[in-house]
């Protein structure tokens, strides 16, 4: 399964966020910011996973010459 953005759209092994509906941290940050459904949810989830997986490329890219010299994912 891929974690895509919303420019893919959800078709099998693509898992990508729901549109129309908030997406990134920040705007969930703060009081009176709850969630309002499964699809915010879900969304908030995947927007933390995807901030997990690009911290996790910029370390190996820091740690392994190898991936230094790959063009960025993002």
């Amino acid at each position: 399964i891929f974690l895509v953005d919303c420019g893919f759209p959800n078709r099998r092994q693509f898992l990508a966020p729901f549109r129309g509906v908030r997406y990134y941290l920040q705007d969930f940050a703060g009081q009176g910011n709850d969630l309002e459904n499964e699809k915010e949810l879900f969304n908030l989830c995947h927007a933390s996973l995807k901030n997990v997986i690009e911290k996790i490329f910029c370390i190996f890219k820091s740690r392994f010459t190898i991936f230094k010299s790959t063009p960025p994912f993002f």
